[in-house]
């Protein structure tokens, strides 16, 4: 991929190091581009993603850190578990806020499964340290407080998931019923999106294949739900025929404009001095949001991308129609072309949770 982009190594609160990569747009500081940090799933390293984080990067025009995550590829070589991976999260969004070229009011965060556990815990981490910020400064005299990071508690703009769950212990409640009772013996790990869901204003959007053959469905239609009822910018888009891992391939051009059009909403909302991260922020027009990411906002959050042509010749014949579901803020599309990143299911997902082993040599090994 001709992509300009830098490696760095991020020293996490433990000390542990991760690796990332920065996929980086020219002029992304002066051209205010947004940034996204992207978190993949429980399988394989940054480099089997490249495919999926070149179409955000072109279709989005957005920067792109892709971080990996301990125990991954070229990162630390440690036992990953559910406090680790926080802890990775949070170093890559302290690391990116005081990035030269980033415009630290534009960071959004992507999370696919596993993934968008990781996500839910960035926006809620945020959150909280935004909240507890303003109540020290308010106490202070609005005086800026130094939080050892450079004085400015990072933030994200919004949140985007994809194909994750209520949490795995709801996973195997549904899935695994039979062993269901004994599931406190051994699960190492619970990422309990459900109780992030109710109490996180940020704005997220859901992007869901309705064939997810690992992860219930109900569980991303059941945390939008949850969603709803905080945050005034809470979307959802289903790609009908998307399963867990090939969704963003199958949703096509209307996955990325859905996309597109959250981003912008919620960054043209930024621009207005509106707040995007407390309960009482002012509802966002959806419909001005996606009219300026088609047709070109005037602050040019946007430009229009062309796909290299393999990929245009594939949403060519299958181009996505969208329709309308009942509830506000969804919308399907239909689709084809299913090619499957990497093998998944319930049972690998289960060994994940709790095994309690170290790191196979193989995990090492990118996979280009």
């Amino acid at each position: 991929y001709d992509i300009p982009f830098e490696t760095h190594v991020i020293k996490c609160d433990d000390g542990v190091s991760i690796h990332s990569w920065l996929l980086l747009q020219p002029d992304s500081k002066a051209e205010r581009r947004p940034t996204i940090l992207f978190f993949h799933g429980n399988a394989g390293n940054i480099g089997l993603r490249l495919p999926n984080a070149h179409q955000m990067f072109t279709q989005l025009n957005a920067n792109i850190l892709m971080v990996e995550y301990r125990g991954y590829g070229d990162s630390d070589s440690v036992k990953p578990n559910e406090k680790g991976l926080k802890l990775d999260a949070e170093a890559a969004l302290r690391f990116i806020s005081k990035h030269p070229q980033i415009d630290p009011h534009r960071i959004f965060c992507f999370g696919r499964s596993l993934g968008g556990a990781v996500a839910f815990h960035l926006a809620k981490y945020a959150e909280e340290n935004q909240s507890m910020n303003s109540s020290t400064s308010a106490m202070n005299n609005d005086v800026a407080v130094d939080n050892g990071y450079g004085g400015e508690i990072p933030q994200i703009a919004g949140f985007i998931v994809e194909n994750t769950f209520l949490s795995i212990s709801s996973m195997v409640d549904q899935l695994m019923p039979m062993i269901a009772p004994l599931k406190f013996l051994v699960l190492r790990m619970d990422w309990s999106n459900e109780k992030i869901a109710p109490i996180v204003s940020t704005p997220v959007l859901y992007l869901a294949g309705d064939k997810d053959e690992l992860v219930p469905h109900s569980h991303m239609l059941g945390l939008y739900k949850m969603s709803k009822k905080v945050s005034s910018h809470a979307q959802m888009h289903v790609i009908r025929g998307g399963t867990h891992n090939d969704s963003w391939m199958v949703g096509g051009r209307e996955y990325f404009e859905k996309t597109r059009a959250f981003m912008s909403a919620v960054m043209i909302n930024e621009d207005t001095g509106v707040s995007t991260n407390t309960s009482t922020r002012t509802p966002i027009d959806t419909n001005t949001a996606t009219a300026n990411s088609k047709q070109g906002s005037s602050n040019n959050l946007f430009r229009r991308a062309t796909l290299n042509s393999a990929s245009n010749d594939q949403q060519d014949k299958h181009q996505p129609v969208e329709v309308t579901m009942g509830e506000d803020g969804i919308t399907t599309t239909s689709g084809m072309n299913a090619i499957p990143i990497m093998p998944g299911n319930l049972v690998g997902m289960a060994k994940e949770a709790s095994k309690n082993n170290a790191v196979s040599p193989d995990n090492k090994k990118k996979m280009y």
